[in-house]
């Protein structure tokens, strides 16, 4: 598997924007490293300036949980509160909607990336665009 490296990391941001160029959408994608650092945030002309404030947001989710954002979404939806709570104890960085997916290499998570900009399961399917093109896996192997 290949590391989580600038080449990687540009690689896997351009197969999520031109998966998203392919349908005519506008994102932003967000690639941080396993603790939530920032890599690299990109947003597509025309894309509204909030998303890439988002699409960081989920990514920070995806990373501290190593679960892709839609699970943490799923989850806390049945209690208010654990999403006030999540949220509120991140310091605000945490955005608990689906969109964001961990980066695995082999049985480690190495980071995460997200998107926002379109539907949030276009978002995700955007960003999953982007793993399988830098050789990443979502899940542990």
């Amino acid at each position: 598997m290949p590391d989580l490296n600038l080449e990687a990391v540009q690689k896997m941001t351009n197969a999520a924007l031109d998966h998203a160029r392919q349908n005519n959408w506008r994102i932003a994608v967000a690639v941080l490293d396993a603790g939530g650092h920032v890599m690299q945030v990109t947003r597509m002309d025309g894309c509204n300036f909030l998303s890439a404030d988002i699409a960081r947001g989920k990514a920070f989710a995806a990373a501290a949980w190593k679960l892709p954002s839609a699970e943490l979404a799923g989850r806390w939806s049945q209690v208010a509160t654990a999403a006030a709570g999540m949220v509120g104890i991140s310091g605000q960085r945490i955005v608990p909607v689906q969109g964001a997916l961990p980066i695995f290499d082999g049985s480690r998570c190495v980071g995460a990336i997200g998107a926002s900009g379109v539907k949030s399961n276009e978002d995700e399917d955007c960003v999953r665009a982007g793993l399988k093109a830098a050789g990443f896996s979502e899940s542990p192997s």
